[in-house]
């Protein structure tokens, strides 16, 4: 009885060893063949622009002198590189910058980091400064999704909105979000306009990134009445809910320009 026991056991475990295995070898066929787990390939051709966000965490105290010191100084750094945008958060996170740069590639970037480290007047004037006033900074390297494009607001005055999105491994999100974001431009239930669409390459993996421009804070306010609003629309709902299932995660922040701005 126990041999039995014991044979049945040894069985059980070498056949949950092999579907194992072959789930493993059906995931990297799926991998190789359909490209639906990587950014990458997926993402962009290798002919777009790269983006990287940065998200610096001031101290409390020196907040406003850091403001004071970028105002004075960045435009040595936009000697540099291409500023899409520079804003301190408003909602979602306090004594906190954002901002996107523009490169033409990743080696592209490399090069500007190196002439920055090598620029004395940069060094001494802002950069030397501001590194004791920095409590956390984070990046992440980002392309546009293939159907988005970067974009700048019809205007200037408006409130800026950031959102982020952690979405499953598994690629086959990416047209759902085509026709959510679609669906929502179409509805067009608060003033706004949407600026670029991203995915991460570097940072957190399978994020993305939405950048948005609100009307003024009367288009923040406006959400309410339009979230009642939203079952007169069934394209967007049905868009919606196709979609909710991939997202494991989400962040929101509202975002202010900065003086030196190009999106102001």
């Amino acid at each position: 009885m126990k041999r039995s026991l014991l044979r049945l056991t040894t069985s059980l475990l070498v056949q949950q060893t092999k579907t194992s295995a072959l789930k493993k070898s059906q995931l990297a066929a799926s991998f190789v063949a359909n490209r639906k787990l990587s950014t990458t390939p997926v993402v962009h051709d290798g002919g777009q622009k790269l983006y990287e966000l940065r998200t610096y965490s001031i101290r409390p105290d020196c907040f406003g002198e850091f403001l004071k010191l970028s105002d004075d100084n960045m435009h040595m750094r936009m000697e540099h590189s291409k500023l899409i945008g520079y804003w301190r958060t408003e909602l979602g996170g306090i004594n906190e910058v954002v901002h996107i740069w523009e490169y033409d590639s990743f080696s592209h970037r490399a090069a500007v980091r190196q002439a920055l480290a090598k620029d004395p007047e940069w060094a001494s004037k802002y950069f030397s400064k501001i590194l004791p006033m920095l409590v956390k900074q984070e990046n992440a390297a980002m392309h546009l999704m293939p159907w988005s494009e970067q974009k700048v607001p019809s205007k200037a005055g408006g409130v800026y909105e950031l959102r982020s999105y952690l979405m499953a491994a598994d690629q086959q999100w990416q047209d759902p979000l085509r026709r959510a974001i679609l669906a929502a431009e179409k509805a067009k239930l608060v003033p706004c306009e949407l600026l670029g669409v991203y995915q991460s390459e570097f940072g957190q993996y399978n994020r993305v990134y939405q950048l948005w421009f609100n009307d003024g804070f009367q288009a923040l306010d406006a959400r309410q009445e339009a979230r009642k609003k939203v079952f007169e629309h069934p394209e967007l709902i049905a868009a919606g809910t196709e979609l909710v299932p991939f997202v494991q995660g989400m962040e929101i922040k509202a975002l202010l320009p900065c003086s030196f701005s190009p999106m102001q």
